[in-house]
């Protein structure tokens, strides 16, 4: 595995290199598939929610192999983690996500409430968790799947993007990089030769959810997901889990680890929704990347296929 980062260091090499190492043997995957699980929204005071979901994920991932985990953001309610010291890393996540088999590689990206607090704090805590994987706001992870195929993941910063709504080339400088992250998004999709393109943000491009779509991230994310041939866009924000599609993309949203709200309106980009809590397992091989909806209790909602192009 290589993380590269819009300033990729040799820790950060590394870092890619220590996630194989802490990925226990999977005797229940796939053969020659690269699993994974996917949730978000999940650092909230309904603790007594967050807990069935991760005993869920354990039992899911112990029954049915998962080599890490991707937060689609919003990891901590309300206002964010001040300090890789923060009380809520305990309380929230490491006392949480406990079961053996998720003791994998995290893979996070932030989300709106984790601007409340540091999120300089969340990319710190890499340098000391043994699992947690946030190099830098934005960065790209290549993967090798067991048969040699290539998967690329771009985990992306969405809250900046959303000030872009309307905005092309005269942008505020007070946009916290925004355009400076979409002008890396678009290099490294044109640079990249990976069969498989996974993004992964916060918020929403289509959705039947309360929030509904994000206009900015609609406006300058989309467009180079179709561009480019990405197959899959992860996302959390709306509290609920959804499976859209539109333009030859995927839109997974798994966004309720421990509260779900209800849907507002069903967008016609909809195949499925649920306003329950839960998450989703991946499972990646060479021509085909099947999802699966969970809900807190480890019953499977529903299934998909999504073909590679």
């Amino acid at each position: 595995m290589l993380i590269r980062t819009p300033h990729a260091t040799r820790r950060s090499l590394l870092l890619g290199a220590a996630s194989a190492v802490l990925t226990p043997a999977l005797a229940n995957a796939t053969p020659g598939a690269l699993s994974f699980l996917v949730v978000g929204d999940w650092g909230d005071p309904h603790e007594d929610v967050q807990r069935n979901v991760a005993s869920a994920m354990g039992d899911v991932a112990q029954r049915m192999g998962s080599n890490f985990v991707i937060s689609t953001g919003d990891n901590f309610y309300n206002n964010g983690v001040r300090s890789i010291h923060d009380p809520q890393w305990q309380a929230t996540y490491e006392d949480i996500y406990t079961a053996p088999s998720l003791q994998t590689p995290w893979y996070v990206v932030l989300g709106n409430h984790d601007y409340n607090g540091s999120p300089s704090a969340e990319v710190d805590y890499t340098q000391v968790s043994a699992r947690w994987r946030m190099p830098s706001r934005y960065w790209r992870q290549d993967m090798t799947l067991p048969d040699a195929t290539q998967a690329a993941f771009f985990f992306i910063d969405t809250t900046p993007i959303t000030l872009l709504v309307g905005l092309r080339d005269a942008v505020p400088q007070a946009d916290f990089g925004a355009r400076d992250q979409v002008m890396w998004l678009e290099r490294e999709l044109a640079a990249c030769t990976a069969p498989w393109k996974i993004v992964v943000g916060h918020h929403p491009i289509f959705s039947s959810g309360q929030h509904g779509r994000s206009a900015g991230v609609a406006e300058h994310v989309r467009p180079l997901l179709e561009r480019y041939g990405v197959q899959a866009y992860l996302n959390g924000h709306d509290h609920d889990l959804e499976h859209l599609s539109a333009g030859g993309v995927a839109y997974i949203c798994s966004g309720s680890g421990s509260e779900a709200r209800a849907l507002r309106a069903a967008v016609s980009q909809s195949r499925f929704a649920m306003a329950r809590a839960g998450f989703v397992r991946c499972t990646l091989t060479r021509d085909a990347l099947d999802v699966s909806f969970f809900n807190s209790t480890g019953a499977s909602e529903y299934v998909a296929t999504i073909a590679r192009a």
